[in-house]
This record gives C-alpha cells, sequence and structure tokens, in this order.
C-alpha cells in the first residue's frame, strides 16, 4: 500500500488546466488528501463530466476565475500549449502560486517559459511516468500515481521555493518524485516512450486488417499504445524530434543487425539474442 504524505499547510486549493485524463487524476488524487480542486476547459460538458466523476469541486470556462486564489496550477493540455498557458495563467495568479505540468517532453517548454523570467521561476515542468492510450476525465482514477516516477526538470531559473512546494504536491498526488535536466528528459524518454509509441504506430499501420481474425494477445500488447491520441503524439513528436530522430537511427540499425543474424541461419546466435532480450525485460520489469 503507497503511503502519502501528509497535506502541507500552504496547499489548500488546486486548479487544473485541462480535465482529461492525466489532469482528471491529479484532482481525484488531490481530493482524497482535502484539496479542493478547480478544474478548467473551454467546453462546459467536460467539467461536468470531471464534476460528476469526483475529479473536480467546481468546473470553469473561464481560466482567471478558474485559477483565482489557487496554490498550484496544474497545466494538463497537450505539449504545445504548455508554455502559452502558463504565461497566460502567472498573470493573474498569486506570486506564491506553483504553476506546472504534465507533458512528456520538457526541453522546448522549459525554453519558451524562460522567454519570461517572472514565469519561469514560478513554472516546475513535471512529468508523471503514468497514464493509458485511453483519454477523457471518465477513465481517471484517483490511484493512478501511486508509486509512480514523476520526473522534475527545474533549471537555474527556477526558483527554489517554487521547486519545494512542488515536489510536495507531487508527493501528495501519490508520486516517487526524481530530478533531471530538460535535455535528460528528453533524451531518456525518446528511447523508453516515444520511439516505442512509434514502433507500436508502425507496427499497427503495417497489419493487413484482413488479419483481424488471427490477432492474439501478442499483435495486441504490442500496438496497444497506438491507440493514443494522434494530435497529442504529434505535438510530442515536433516537441522532441532530434532525440526521437536519434532513437529511429539507432533502432533501425539494430533492427537491421537482427535481420542479418536472422538471415545467417545462426539459430544458436539468434537464441542468446532472444535470451539476453528476455533477461533484460525482467530485470527492467
Amino acid at each position: 500500500m503507497h503511503q502519502i504524505p501528509q497535506k502541507p499547510d500552504w496547499l489548500n486549493q488546486v486548479t487544473i488546466v485541462g480535465v482529461g485524463l492525466l489532469g482528471g487524476s491529479v484532482g481525484m488524487s488531490l481530493r482524497r488528501c482535502g484539496v479542493t480542486v478547480h478544474g478548467y476547459s473551454r467546453r462546459p460538458e467536460s467539467c461536468d463530466i470531471a464534476i460528476r466523476v469526483g475529479a473536480i469541486n467546481r468546473g470553469f470556462a473561464d481560466l482567471s476565475e478558474a485559477c483565482d486564489d489557487s496554490d498550484v496550477i496544474v497545466i494538463a493540455s497537450p505539449v504545445d500549449r504548455i508554455a502559452p498557458l502558463s504565461s497566460q495563467v502567472a498573470e493573474f495568479t498569486k506570486p506564491e502560486s506553483v504553476i506546472t505540468d504534465v507533458g512528456s517532453t520538457k526541453a522546448m517548454i522549459v525554453d519558451q517559459v524562460n522567454q519570461d523570467p517572472q514565469v519561469a521561476k514560478r513554472f516546475v515542468a513535471a512529468h508523471p511516468i503514468a497514464g493509458s492510450e485511453k483519454s477523457g476525465v471518465e477513465y481517471a482514477t484517483a490511484t493512478l500515481f501511486d508509486g509512480k516516477c514523476i520526473i522534475i526538470t527545474p533549471d537555474d531559473n527556477t526558483s527554489q521555493e517554487h521547486l519545494s512546494r512542488a515536489e510536495q504536491f507531487w508527493q501528495l498526488v501519490g508520486g516517487r518524485t526524481v530530478n533531471l535536466s530538460p535535455a535528460e528528459h528528453d533524451n531518456c524518454l525518446a528511447s523508453v516512450s516515444h520511439l516505442p509509441h512509434l514502433v507500436s504506430s508502425l507496427l499497427a499501420s503495417n497489419t493487413d486488417p484482413k488479419s483481424a481474425p488471427l490477432v492474439g494477445s501478442g499483435w495486441k500488447d504490442m500496438t496497444r499504445v497506438a491507440a493514443g491520441d494522434p494530435e497529442m503524439w504529434t505535438a510530442i513528436c515536433q516537441h522532441n524530434r532530434p532525440a526521437i530522430l536519434d532513437q529511429l537511427d539507432a533502432f533501425s540499425n539494430h533492427l537491421q543487425q537482427l535481420r542479418d543474424l536472422l538471415a545467417s541461419g545462426d539459430d544458436e546466435k539468434l537464441q542468446a539474442w532472444l535470451q539476453k532480450a528476455k533477461e533484460t525485460k525482467q530485470q527492467i520489469g
């Protein structure tokens, strides 16, 4: 059972900008700790659903009203909207409030936020390593982040006070915080998240629909994440293009090596390769 820390005295109200799967799950996890949660969406029906499933206390279609007197603002939007929204909310929130996010890329977002030093010191970029190929607040859960890694990527512009509060916040949500630089984050996630998604999508797109009656659990496991939101993943690829290209090049080389191994007819080496892959999988999880 994951132990949730006690709510810090400074944290009473949080605003979630974007009440989807991740934003809704943040809201649910906070509400179990007694935090009041406001939700913002340009579509009133999204907030209505979020209230109904217990993700937020109140919903707003006006961003300034949603953020009024909040101690933390969580930007849970597509990555290409995080920096502009952070600048917006900084204009009408108290200076001590923390602005954080849930984006899957970091370097470009942090660079954009750093164009305004007053926003940059309050912005603490974060990426919860949790989620689903499904989208929408109806799939949110209060335990989504429990025990999961939350990567935080401060830089020289980040206020130490805001960083400390962000770490407390994400630990209250249920996560284990790990600090990396924005570049370290993007290079690592290109390998363990962005490349796998593209490979999954490639496998799905190259499968003949006529094969559907023959599809088993292996294909379904390999292509599960290909069901993710194409618009969201296009923005992720745009933000982390160089690192993803490096990973694709390396993967292409490894794929050619595997093809050469199979073509060689050396089944002993092939089995050894498969055994090593199995052991690596078991080691990582």
